[in-house]
C-alpha cells in the first residue's frame, strides 16, 4: 500500500486537490511507527537538534527560543541554539506544545515516508510533529498557505475548521472532528483550523504539500521571454509624456510581449518548469561512506523507484540526476524498479553500464533505508 492510500483515496488526487476537508478513521495506523515516544527522546537528546528545527508555544504564543535552548561551548567551534532537553521537558510539563519542524531532513523513517508520498502526488512534502500535553492548546485558530494531512500518532485531538471565507472569531465551525490514533484529517489550503488535546497527551504529524503553482509557469515564461532579442527595442522619445500616449505605448508593448510568448515552444517552457520543480525535492540517500572511500562490504541493494520524479519513457529524472536509457534497457529498469526485496548486482545478471548509472543516481541503493 502506498503512503497516499493511507492518507486518502488516490482517485481524489488525480485531477485536482480536494477542496473540502475529510476525515478517515484508522487508515494511517501504520504511520504511527514513524515517530514513537522513544524516537522523540532520541531526537531531543541525541540528534543535536538546533533551532529553528523546533519551537514551542503556549496560550497561542511562541516561547522565546532562549527559554529552551543552550549554547555548546566545550567544542572547538561554539554552536548556538541547541535544544535543551531538560528545559523543553519543563515547558512541556507546564503545558507548552513542542513542534519539531522539517523532520524529513533528519529523521530517517519520516524522510522515507515523505519521499514516497511526494512520488505519489508529484509534489514535494515536508512534515512537522506536534506534541501537546493533555487538555492544552498551543496555537489558536489560523490558516496556512499549504494543503496538509494531519495524522494522529498518539492520544487524541479535537479540531474545529472554518471555510476560508468564514471568521473563526464569530462564525460557527464548518466541521468539528476528533482525531483518534491512526486517524487522518485533510485540511485544504486556506481553511482555518484550531486543535486542542484531550485527556491524554496528543502527538500528531502534519504532512504538508509544497504544491507547484501557476506562478511557476509564469516564471518559466519570463525566463524564456527575457532571452528574446526583441526586448531590446527602445521605446520612443516622449512615450510617457502624457497619460493617453503612455497607455498606448504600454498597450503596444504588451502586445509585442504577448506575441513573443505565443511563439514559445511549450516543450521548452515545460522543461524549465520541471527543472525548477525538481530543485524542491530532497535527493535520494547518498552512497554509504564505506563505498565512497573504497571500503564497501555491503553486497545487497534495494530499489528506489519513487526517486524517478519525471519520465518520458527513455529519460529518467531524479532530484539531481538525468538517466537516458538505451534501447533494450527499459525492460531492465522495469524489472529492477519492481523489486521489493534486496538483491546483489550479480543476481540481476544485466547490463553493467545501466546498473552503474542506477547506482550512481542512487535509484539502486545500498544505504540503510527504513523498510528496505
Amino acid at each position: 500500500m502506498s503512503v497516499l492510500d493511507a492518507l486518502g483515496d488516490p482517485a481524489w488526487f488525480t485531477d485536482d486537490w480536494p477542496a473540502a476537508p475529510y476525515h478517515r478513521v484508522g487508515s494511517a495506523s501504520e504511520l504511527r511507527t514513524t515517530l514513537t515516544w522513544s524516537a522523540l527522546d532520541t531526537i531531543l537528546n541525541d540528534q543535536g537538534l538546533q533551532a529553528p528545527a523546533f519551537r514551542m508555544a503556549r496560550d497561542h504564543r511562541l516561547l522565546p527560543a532562549e527559554l529552551v535552548t543552550r549554547p555548546e561551548r566545550h567544542t572547538s567551534q561554539a554552536v548556538q541554539g541547541l535544544a535543551d532537553p531538560v528545559r523543553i521537558g519543563a515547558e512541556l510539563a507546564d503545558g507548552a506544545t513542542l513542534v519539531l519542524q522539517g523532520l524529513q531532513r533528519f529523521w530517517p523513517p519520516l524522510a522515507d515516508t515523505c519521499r514516497r508520498l511526494a512520488a505519489d502526488i508529484g509534489h514535494p512534502v515536508f512534515v512537522n510533529a506536534y506534541l501537546t500535553p493533555r487538555t492544552e492548546q498551543g496555537f489558536g485558530a489560523h490558516h496556512d498557505p499549504y494543503h496538509a494531512w494531519l495524522t494522529q500518532v498518539s492520544g487524541s485531538k479535537s479540531w474545529r475548521l472554518w471555510a476560508p471565507d468564514h471568521d473563526p472569531a464569530k462564525d460557527p465551525a464548518d466541521l468539528e472532528v476528533v482525531l483518534a490514533e491512526g486517524d487522518v484529517l485533510w485540511i485544504p489550503r486556506g481553511w482555518w483550523h484550531s486543535g486542542s488535546s484531550g485527556s491524554e497527551p496528543s502527538l500528531h504529524l502534519t504532512f504538508t504539500v509544497w504544491a507547484t503553482k501557476l506562478d511557476a509557469v509564469l516564471r518559466a515564461l519570463l525566463a524564456e521571454v527575457l532571452r528574446d532579442p526583441g526586448l531590446a527595442r527602445e521605446l520612443s522619445p516622449g512615450a510617457f509624456r502624457d497619460g493617453t500616449r503612455t497607455e498606448a505605448t504600454v498597450a503596444d508593448a504588451m502586445g509585442e510581449i504577448a506575441d513573443m510568448i505565443t511563439k514559445l515552444v511549450p516543450e521548452t517552457v515545460a522543461t524549465r518548469v520541471v527543472g525548477a520543480r525538481l530543485d524542491q525535492f530532497a535527493p535520494l540517500p547518498a552512497r554509504p561512506v564505506s563505498s565512497v572511500v573504497g571500503e564497501d562490504r555491503a553486497v545487497r541493494f534495494h530499489a528506489h523507484p519513487e526517486g524517478v520524479l519525471h519520465s518520458d519513457g527513455v529519460r529518467l529524472r531524479t532530484a539531481d540526476r538525468l538517466i537516458t536509457l538505451e534501447p533494450g534497457q527499459e525492460a531492465l529498469w522495469r524489472a529492477v524498479s519492481g523489486r521489493t526485496d534486496s538483491f546483489t548486482l550479480a543476481e540481476l545478471d544485466a547490463d553493467q553500464a545501466l546498473l552503474d548509472l542506477l547506482v550512481d543516481a542512487r535509484l539502486v541503493c545500498a544505504a540503510p533505508c527504513p523498510g528496505r
